[in-house]
């Protein structure tokens, strides 16, 4: 039967023994039976699943989301589970197979007859098997989890095929200038941001020496086309209905643009001229400070406030490299003074204000506080701390930057003016605390 014959591929993949048989028959093992709908054809998120016939074991409803292995659960039970599986779970395990190959053929310490056989299983999946197209209309399925294993075995394979053979997979990026381009008119972009942070992430753990041009090749062609969709999410009507809720499909659009924004920042000092999608967060950084003070779900908030508490941290790998105090990068200083503008403007405008700070704070695996902690009337200290940080270190970009005297005392006095304010309204003095005898000490105490 073919589930378990997958099973022992899982197993034989899982302890780098070498795969016996040719490579047509592990490739045809692991080829996803997903039915494609014509072109044009709107019931095109929907996901087919493959009939039961063939060996595999039935259920009586294919979709088991209630009962399927959590993510950080499958590689732990593939190897063990019997053999009555349902398709969706045999979909799964080709899938986690799909990755898992593509790291090991990554990976120095499996043989290297051993990783020119996962190699060979790629090419044939690719260009005979089309496996690709299949993994790109998977990722519109209404299934999560089959929609984000999807989504992390094609940024796998497409990393593969740009790496090995120096060629951008073409049936990915169609689709990700074509859900990009279109955006908001078909809002499901979602699983192309999740697809491109996954391939950004996969580059970064790569060889130093060999970052670059990788990561060029994967994003000039879409460098335009990003800051035209930055300027579309980020200049929505974020107080409609569709971001009423945290689980929307809109603030999911969202939430996983911002995972992206990060793996952008993350990645922009591998390139010596770093791309416009790169630099777009500081640049149009408005737009962050529009979203954060509208009434989107307080998750986004958080989210992005933390971003930009990153991005005022940020320095070059030369400027790490030096222990300089000062950005070395003219690139990275022109950013860094052009975001400390805006927000200093904003925080003149009692943009802090406007932004309300959740009485709870967030504990690992839920809200609640631990026995013995009181959050009551608190507001969120790790966001109240990553605003006061971004304002400080604007601040101390602007006064760098400076050119007169007077131009650093009006800035310090009405920012910091503005930032007290916001903290006094924000944090209830300790009874332990030592009496302060400026505010500032306040503010001192709050980032220690």
């Amino acid at each position: 039967m073919k589930i378990s014959l997958l099973q022992q591929m899982y197993k034989d993949v899982l302890a780098g023994i070498p795969l016996a048989r040719e490579s047509h028959h592990y490739s045809s093992l692991i080829n996803l039976c997903v039915e494609q709908p014509a072109e044009g054809d709107e019931s095109c998120h929907q996901q087919h699943l493959p009939s039961t016939a063939g060996g595999v074991g039935s259920c009586e409803d294919t979709d088991m989301s209630d009962v399927v292995p959590a993510t950080d659960d499958l590689s732990n039970s593939f190897a063990n589970m019997s053999s009555s599986f349902c398709p969706r779970e045999v979909m799964l395990l080709q899938l986690t197979l799909i990755k898992m190959m593509v790291a090991k053929a990554e990976s120095q310490e499996i043989e290297l007859h051993t990783r020119q056989k996962y190699c060979e299983i790629f090419v044939l999946l690719l260009k005979e098997a089309k496996i690709d197209s299949k993994l790109i209309h998977l990722l519109g399925s209404d299934d999560r989890l089959l929609s984000h294993m999807a989504s992390q075995s094609l940024a796998s394979l497409v990393y593969f095929q740009l790496k090995e053979e120096d060629a951008l997979n073409v049936p990915w990026l169609s689709f990700s200038l074509a859900a990009l381009l279109a955006f908001p008119g078909k809002a499901r972009v979602a699983a192309c941001l999740c697809t491109l942070a996954a391939l950004l992430k996969e580059t970064l753990k790569d060889a130093l020496g060999a970052r670059a041009g990788v990561l060029k090749k994967l994003l000039a062609p879409l460098d335009a086309v990003l800051e035209g969709f930055y300027n579309a999410i980020l200049l929505h009507h974020f107080d409609s209905h569709h971001y009423t809720s945290p689980y929307s499909e809109a603030a999911n659009n969202l939430i996983s643009f911002i995972d992206l924004l990060e793996a952008l920042l993350v990645s922009r000092t591998e390139l010596e001229v770093p791309l416009r999608c790169q630099r777009i967060l500081f640049l149009k950084v408005s737009y962050a400070l529009n979203v954060i003070s509208s009434s989107v779900p307080y998750v986004i908030k958080k989210k992005f406030i933390l971003l930009l508490k990153k991005c005022v941290l940020y320095k070059s790998r030369e400027d790490a490299k030096s222990g300089s105090a000062f950005l070395q990068t003219p690139s990275l200083c022109e950013d860094m003074l052009a975001l400390s503008n805006v927000v200093l403007q904003v925080v003149n405008l009692t943009w802090l204000n406007q932004i309300p700070l959740s009485g709870k704070s967030s504990y690992f695996g839920s809200s609640e506080a631990a026995p013995g902690h009181d959050s009551q009337g608190a507001s969120d200290q790790t966001v109240l701390r990553a605003l006061s940080l971004v304002v400080l270190k604007a601040l101390e970009f602007k006064i760098h930057n400076s050119q007169t005297e007077a131009e650093i005392k009006g800035d310090f006095e009405s920012s910091m003016s503005q930032l007290l304010m916001f903290w006094r309204n924000h944090v209830k003095p300790s009874p332990q605390s030592h009496p302060a005898g400026h505010h500032c000490y306040g503010v001192v105490l709050l980032l220690t």
